[in-house]
Parts: C-alpha cells; structure tokens; sequence
C-alpha cells in the first residue's frame, strides 16, 4: 500500500490518511512538500556539515606543515603547496561521504588542481591590493572561489553532463567566494580582538576558518547537486531500476547502470527504501565512518610530506616518521570502523527482518 511519511515525527502513514496516527497532524500534499523539504535541508546539512569537518582538518594539518618547512619554502611554493593540501581535504568530503574511494579520489584531485591554482594567484592578487585597507580578504575569495570552482564540477565530471559541470562550477565558485572570505574575516578578526597565544587555541582558530570554508563550500554544493545535479525522476510504482540507455535492469540502490555506466535517471521514492528506529545511531555510525576515511585521507597527505621535511634533515628519522604516521593513521582508520560496524551489528540484531527487506 503507498505511504506517506509525518513531516512532524517520521511516522509512516498509509497514503489516503488525513492526520498521523501518532501526533495528529495533518497530512495532505502540503504537509508533503514540508516532509521533502525537511529531508532536502538534512541532506545539504550533511553535506556542510561534511566540508566543515575537513576543512578543519585540513587547515589545521596545512598550517602546522607550513610552520614546518616555511623557512625553506619561497611564497610562491607555499601558496602552491597550502592550496592543494586544502583542496584535497575540501574536494575528497563528498567522496568520504558517499563512502566512494572513486569519488573522493576524483574530488580530491580537481580540489588540488583548483586549490593549487588559486594559492598561486592569490600572492599577484595580494600585491595589488594590499594598499587597499579593507580589502585583506578578497586574495582568499578569488582563491577558493577558484577552488570552489573545481570542487564544485565533480560531480557534474562523473555524471559526464556538460550543463551539470557548470552549473556545479558557479555554485562551487559562489560558495567558495563567500567561505574564502567569511573564513579569511573570522581567522583576521579573532586573530586582532583575542590574540590567541596557545598552541591549542591557535589550532583551533586556524581549523575553525578553515571549516568555515568548507561548510559554506558544500551547503552551496550540495544545494546544486540535490536539486539539479542529482535529480531523478521520482516513480512511486517503481521495483527496479531500467537503463535509459542500454535498458539493463538495475536493483533500487544503484544510481548508476551497471552494465554501461550511464546515469539512472529514475529514482524511488522513499517509502520503497528501508528505514529503522534507530535514526540517531545511524547518523552516528556514518559520522563515524566519515571519521575513518577522513583519517585515511589525512595519513596519505601527511606520511609522504612528513618523510620528504625529514628526508632533508635525516634519512633515519625520516624512515621512523614514516613508520609512526603509518601506524598512528592506520589505528584511527580501524578503531572508527570498529566503532561504526559494532554499532550496525546492534542495529542489525534488534532488526533481523531489515536484511530480508533490503535485498528484495
């Protein structure tokens, strides 16, 4: 029987209901546009929500590796490294999100690139402008609004559609405009009213412009890819997934064919995807598992760089720095999985009929 989801409490009612059997509210198509736009908003919550956490991690790691080599490094090379090392951090989110190595691996690089071009251009920028009082923050905006730019086509890129490259392009460089210079304007503010002294207040500041970067990035990112980028036809009689193209017959969780890689251009509604009780511990499994990819991706950036800083000075603790950051990433990447698949197991164990009606 169709159903329709309580904007209010999630409950799922048969579709002819006109109020929900457990808060009594109302439901008519009203009420299910606020459902689909309270779910449209959680998404590109997630996915800024994503962008700040590695935007955090990722200014942090930037900034103490610069405070590591910027003695033996020319502006120039500092700008083009500090670029790509946040834009790898920024470009893999959506990847990590989606739990997609392909995915993450393709950001990542359009994020280097775009990162790595924009540091290189933000020293001329800086030199025009910096007599200019008030104007500390545009170098920023023009850098990550051209690595906006890149982060932004991904997912256009992978779903090989012209219109949907430029249009993640614009949003992409809108939100990477408005994160460079609201992160630039936050770090320049706290940095002139509390001066902060501490090794650990100061890591924080950098990571929280830097989060601030990425959060705005995504939310302008993933508004584009929820409603144009990844949108579906929506077919509420649908059991399985048909090719466009080669007409190859797809199971309900693929989003695209798997016998010639096209894009599915039907999506099911969701009443046909399983849900549990358990909401709070699946956002919380999946935070988890963000934290283990996004530990992943920190150990392959960090361990080649830290060998090459430490490859100047000695060969045999360049080898051992290897070796520890190896291990120390290697133990974060286990113990959030660990964490993540302990809590499915007790979600699968107190709903042993979820595996049946997921694999139909």
């Amino acid at each position: 029987m169709p159903t329709i989801y309580c904007p209010s409490c999630e409950s799922q009612m048969p579709d002819n209901s006109k109020y929900c059997g457990r808060c009594g509210m109302f439901l008519n198509s009203k009420s299910e546009r606020l459902e689909r736009l309270c779910s449209d908003f959680a998404w590109m919550w997630r996915r800024s929500w994503g962008g700040f956490v590695s935007g955090f991690a990722g200014w942090i790691v930037v900034f103490i590796i610069n405070r590591m080599v910027n003695q033996d490094m020319s502006p120039m090379m500092n700008n083009l490294f500090s670029g790509m090392i946040c834009g790898v951090f920024l470009g893999t989110a959506g990847g990590i999100l989606e739990e997609s190595g392909y995915k993450a691996f393709y950001g990542g690089l359009l994020g280097t690139i775009g990162g790595g071009l924009g540091g290189i251009l933000n020293i001329p920028i800086t030199g025009i402008f910096q007599q200019y009082e008030g104007m500390f923050p545009l170098p920023i905006l023009v850098t990550w609004a051209i690595g906006g730019a890149f982060i932004g086509a991904t997912s256009g890129a992978i779903e090989k559609d012209r219109k949907k490259i430029i249009a993640g392009a614009l949003f992409g460089m809108v939100g990477g405009a408005l994160g460079g210079y609201l992160g630039s304007v936050f770090y320049g503010s706290v940095q002139f009213e509390f001066a902060p002294k501490g090794w650990f207040a100061s890591r924080m500041v950098e990571g929280l412009s830097g989060g601030l970067v990425g959060a705005i990035l995504w939310f302008f990112v993933g508004f584009i890819e929820k409603f144009y980028i990844f949108r579906r036809r929506e077919d509420p009689k649908l059991d399985i997934k048909v090719c466009d193209y080669c007409g190859t017959k797809n199971s309900l969780r693929s989003w695209y064919c798997g016998s010639c890689g096209r894009v599915l251009q039907t999506a099911a509604p969701r009443q046909k995807v399983v849900v549990t009780p358990f909401g709070g511990i699946e956002r919380i499994i999946n935070a988890l598992r963000f934290m283990s990819w996004l530990f992943g991706v920190t150990g392959v950036i960090t361990t080649p760089t830290i060998f090459i800083i430490f490859l100047m000075q000695d060969v045999f603790l360049a080898f051992i720095s290897v070796v520890f950051s190896i291990l120390i990433t290697y133990l974060m990447i286990v113990g959030f999985r660990f964490l993540a698949d302990m809590l499915s197991c007790l979600i699968k164990l107190s709903t042993p009929e979820r595996g049946k009606t997921g694999a139909a």
